[in-house]
């Protein structure tokens, strides 16, 4: 039974429920389904690797050990195996994407070790490879006693400055190397000097672009951008102090730019009417200094939705806004916020909406809805905004078709995000808006930003996902870097070279920090390579290689067609799962469950319910995900809150509670009296039972029965009643959220039998569900999964589904 047909209980129901769900799946599992996961027990982050195998010399071994202390953590790097293939052959065997995802600036808990700054100043400059400019690092190989050094990435031999130099003990190892962070720190961040330099270091810039049409302003998104904008400013947790610099524009059919000179006694607005000629209407003052504007800019925002209250004008001149926009801020750069409501109907880059054919959805002509229109005139002005260091964030938040596919390159290739409300309204959208806006002004970032990333001898990279721009072959630009941003590297190996008995990957990124310094953020990774079939499939980081098989089918999704993005799906998992029924690990039992969920979700599946501009936001959302929301969003937690353990009560003294066990995705873990939380990392679902205690009602909604629960105000209910049990789940929500800062997850609360359970339903990928008319046995079958036979110990027998907590 499908998705959209739940209106009754599904028939599991009752049948295996369970609060604790356990390892093997189905549920029966017996000697004639062995070693079949559970759906929700995953690997952890992987990255580390596995233990030397039998007769292994005592240089391996050291190495791993090596490894597992100086690579850079997992939270910055995480490559889809641990262990890599030595020769062309055994990489075909494998048939997983290679390659590495890399989160440069991802945030640390408090109570995770910090990045250590290495400051060069004292020896002269910064150690690099004089050939092919590799940084200093921990697996750099000394000898002739500290006096000259081999680059681990090209093997060039060179002198050691003279600054530089310290002896080596026993072990060829520097005795000064506990001393220096970037000897032993597989993650540093190096005070760059002068010479990293081309300008002075640009000052944190926000421009803000705000559509003020009809549809901006009745449903409430104008004013939610400004008390969004006003509560960054006021907080004072924008980045950069004395040194940030604001402007606004504002556009319907015109533009409307605002002289915010701190000695007016009100901002003064100029309008440029003629979209064909722009021009600046004054060369300074828009863009100023948010010290001495502040009131000017506070006052500005107060207004506008007096302003604009009354206006009937519903065009938007959103291409001609980012123009004017550019010419405003090309001779500094900076961080384009932009917020529409409607399709860009008049002016530069005018769309039309007449570009929408839904019924095109689902089929294999999709395609050319999800492919930008016409000569791709937003990528076009994107490579005009890049070299002037201005990164565009888009916020789109529009009642009807928008064309997200023409628009979105904006973002894409300047290094921004894209940020999408279909149907806004203030009532619903307010707070989720708020603090996705707030985010973005306030999480930390840098400027001006360019990455370069190296790869050892034998080994090339094929290509770079995520939001950035190439210059040359491998230069990536990213105007305005920041903690969530997340780039994925494909590599492969050279053609008729055999690689090093190691891989290793760096990455450096050059940017200057909000507060004016110019830093590198250097990111070192190395991973044994292998002959030993059993040692790569033992070492896969199943959610890192879901991640690149993510990126590679939506890449031949727009290239070809989403069937054949789908098919490369099926392709990777049949491979994958025929691997298993030779070799059983645990990474092949799990991988198999993560690429069904790529198949039964909305950035795959094929079925007509998912608009084009819908299935443009979850592609480029899923282009810089972390792993961990990658992850999340294809294989979501479900987990029981209606008996949720006494752990949820009191939160420790960071604020966290340990969430309840989490649920195999299956109607079969539920029951009808019970209540149970699923998140995708983008939303959070409460799904209520018919049969629910009264009790649970009660002390959470107020109400004294399932029928008077009113889901559309309940959300703004959890948690406010002050009964113990309403704290527990207050507190459970509150930590699936600490978890996940961003985006900020609605919670949609759901009554059983109301038409929205159908996306519950839908995420519960072990069923069948909209997405795929198949049960994960079902599944697994058609991809060729062959029974052990009769007798055999079930591989991985016994394993139970670990708490996700820490590994999502």
């Amino acid at each position: 039974m499908g998705a959209a047909a739940h209106a009754e209980p599904p028939a599991a129901f009752g049948v295996a429920a369970t609060a604790q769900a356990r390892g093997l799946y189905p549920p029966q599992a017996d000697s004639s389904m062995p070693g079949m996961p559970g759906a929700h027990a995953a690997p952890g982050h992987g990255g580390l690797q596995p233990g030397p195998s039998t007769g292994q010399d005592a240089y391996s071994a050291q190495f791993l050990r090596d490894v597992e202390t100086f690579n850079s953590p997992n939270h910055f790097v995480r490559c889809s195996v641990s262990r890599l293939p030595n020769s062309a052959s055994a990489k075909q065997r494998l048939n997983i994407p290679l390659g590495v995802v890399l989160q440069p600036l991802a945030p640390l808990a408090p109570d995770v070790e910090q990045v250590p700054s290495v400051n060069f100043g004292a020896v002269g400059t910064i150690v690099r490879c004089k050939q092919c400019r590799t940084y200093v690092n921990p697996f750099v190989q000394w000898e002739a006693n500290g006096r000259r050094w081999n680059c681990n990435l090209c093997g060039f031999s060179q002198l050691t400055p003279d600054t530089y130099y310290a002896s080596l003990d026993e072990s060829g190892k520097r005795m000064d190397r506990f001393q220096r962070a970037e000897l032993h720190k597989g993650a540093v961040e190096y005070i760059a000097p002068g010479e990293y330099m081309v300008r002075p270091p640009q000052p944190p810039v926000f421009m803000f672009v705000i559509d003020v049409s009809y549809t901006s302003v009745v449903t409430g998104l104008l004013n939610t951008v400004v008390a969004s904008i006003k509560e960054a400013i006021q907080s004072g947790n924008m980045p950069g102090g004395q040194r940030v610099q604001v402007g606004i524009i504002t556009f319907d059919t015109s533009l409307h730019f605002y002289n915010l000179n701190s000695n007016l006694s009100q901002p003064q607005m100029l309008v440029v009417s003629d979209l064909e000629d722009l021009f600046l209407p004054l060369p300074d003052d828009i863009l100023v200094p948010l010290a001495e504007s502040e009131a000017a800019i506070l006052n500005l925002l107060d207004s506008l939705p007096s302003i604009f209250g009354e206006t009937k004008v519903n065009e938007s001149c959103l291409g001609s806004a980012v123009r004017g926009a550019f010419m405003a801020m090309k001779h500094i750069g900076g961080k384009l916020l932009v917020f529409g409501a409607c399709i860009p109907s008049v002016g530069e880059l005018a769309l039309k909406s007449t570009r929408d054919n839904p019924r095109l959805l689902g089929t294999d002509r999709e395609v050319e809805l999800l492919r930008p229109a016409g000569n791709d005139g937003y990528k076009q002005l994107a490579q005009e905004l890049t070299p002037a260091q201005i990164s565009v964030e888009l916020f789109m938040a529009p009642q009807a078709y928008m064309d997200l596919a023409s628009i979105c390159p904006l973002a894409k290739y300047t290094g921004g995000d894209v940020h999408y409300y279909p149907q806004f309204n203030i009532n619903t959208c307010y707070v989720k808006f708020k603090s996705e806006l707030v985010h973005v002004l306030t999480r930390y970032m840098g400027w001006e930003a360019v990455m370069r990333v190296r790869v050892s001898r034998g080994w090339k990279i094929t290509k770079f996902d995520g939001h950035l721009f190439i210059r040359g072959q491998d230069l990536l630009v990213v105007p305005n870097c920041h903690s969530d941003q997340t780039f994925a590297i494909q590599i492969d190996m050279d053609d008729n070279v055999t690689p090093d008995p190691v891989l290793y990957v760096q990455s450096a990124l050059l940017y200057t920090n909000s507060e004016g310094e110019r830093r590198i953020r250097v990111h070192t990774w190395a991973a044994l390579t292998t002959p030993n079939f059993n040692d790569i499939i033992g070492s896969i980081d199943v959610q890192a290689s879901a991640a690149m098989m993510s990126h590679q089918a939506m890449d031949q999704s727009i290239k070809s067609n989403q069937t054949e993005g789908r098919n490369k799906l099926n392709s990777f998992c049949q491979q994958v799962v025929q691997a298993g029924n030779v070799c059983q690990t645990e990474a092949l039992q799990y991988l198999p469950l993560y690429i069904m969920g790529m198949l039964k979700s909305a950035a795959f599946r094929a079925t007509n319910d998912i608009s084009a501009d819908l299935r443009t936001y979850i592609m480029m959302r899923l282009e810089t995900l972390s792993v961990s929301q990658t992850a999340a969003f294809f294989n979501p937690r479900l987990m029981a809150i209606h008996n949720a353990p006494e752990t949820c009560d009191k939160p420790d003294e960071h604020g966290r509670v340990q969430l309840p066990e989490m649920l195999n995705l299956t109607s079969e873990s539920m029951t009808q009296d019970g209540v149970y939380l699923l998140e995708d990392g983008e939303s959070m679902y409460m799904w209520i039972g018919r049969s629910v205690d009264t009790s649970f009602t009660q002390a959470v909604f107020g109400v004294s029965s399932f029928e008077q629960i009113d889901t559309n105000s309940a959300e703004s209910i959890v948690g406010t009643r002050g009964d113990p049990l309403s704290n527990k789940i207050a507190n459970i929500i509150r930590q699936v959220r600490m978890e996940r800062p961003t985006p900020y997850m609605q919670l949609h609360v759901i009554r059983q039998g109301e038409p929205k359970e159908n996306k519950f339903f839908a995420a519960l990928i072990e069923d069948r569900t909209i997405g795929l008319q198949s049960t994960y046995m079902e599944f697994l079958t058609r991809m060729g999964y062959r029974p052990a036979p009769a007798g055999a110990p079930p591989a991985g027998a016994g394993m139970m589904a670990p708490p996700m907590s820490g590994a999502y």
